[in-house]
């Protein structure tokens, strides 16, 4: 464990900690989600032609690895992507996994929603009752006891933010801001994400100029406020993405020009 000062943190000080992974799960990994002081690792394995999901997840504190029973793949399975979460009520970890299948041709879009409860069932538990249509990113943003991803109404195909309650495992629509300008929110770099103690979105317009949008009172459509206005370094930076963690100390309502070039978020 080590103390390290990156140039993007202006000088502050974190802790580096090494987790020493199996050797048979090394260099295996398609997914790796955190909450909590808990780690969430999947990746896929292919037997005697026979492909499957494999999950497990390592306690920070207890230094310890917890596997998780393996899903096999779907017919047809095109997307997958999970979210990982905690709810303080009940004090359950609960990892949701979400399967896109690819259709013919005039069908609708089909997901799968499946739960996992750490410490309790043993089990994936087949959840169908989403009327939404989720979007398939790498993650969700666990906030209030709730996963949140973008997604698309069924009725009408507007872009929505969706959210998952972990307690009652039942599908909401969360709304967005009035101001927000939603083609952006329709391309996908936009995204969901945990800004200073609130839900954000983070809208992209067509000039690649970013807006964190943030909802001051959660569930309440008049307290989303633009907090943070990211504008391109130069006309060269025709794509870029922001690391949202360099934003906790910029004061609210800023508009600046300092981003972090990051290969992925």
């Amino acid at each position: 464990m080590s103390n390290v000062k990156e140039p993007w943190n202006n000088g502050l000080t974190g802790t580096v900690k090494s987790i020493n992974l199996p050797s048979e799960y090394r260099k295996k990994f398609t997914s790796v989600l955190y909450c909590r002081g808990v780690l969430f690792f999947s990746y896929v394995e292919v037997k005697d032609q026979v492909q499957k999901h494999k999950f497990f997840v390592y306690y920070i504190h207890a230094a310890t690895f917890v596997r998780l029973p393996s899903r096999s793949t779907m017919t047809n399975e095109s997307k997958l992507a999970f979210g990982f979460g905690f709810h303080p009520r009940t004090n359950e970890y609960k990892v949701v996994r979400i399967v896109e299948q690819e259709l013919p041709m005039g069908l609708e879009q089909e997901q799968h929603i499946e739960v996992f409860t750490l410490g309790k069932q043993p089990m994936w538990m087949i959840n169908r009752k989403n009327p939404f249509l989720l979007r398939m990113q790498h993650y969700a943003a666990s906030f209030n006891g709730a996963l949140h991803w973008l997604g698309q109404d069924k009725q009408n195909g507007s872009t929505i933010i969706v959210s998952f309650d972990l307690e009652s495992e039942e599908f909401q629509q969360i709304p967005t801001p009035d101001n927000c300008d939603k083609s952006g929110l329709d391309r996908q770099d936009c995204h969901v994400v945990v800004l200073g103690g609130c839900l954000c979105v983070v809208d992209y317009d067509e000039f690649d100029r970013i807006d964190i949008w943030s909802m001051k009172i959660y569930g309440a459509k008049e307290s989303w406020i633009k907090e943070y206005t990211v504008e391109p370094l130069d006309d060269s930076m025709a794509v870029y993405k922001i690391r949202i963690r360099d934003l906790r100390d910029v004061p609210p309502c800023h508009s600046f020009r300092a981003v972090s070039l990051v290969d992925d978020m």
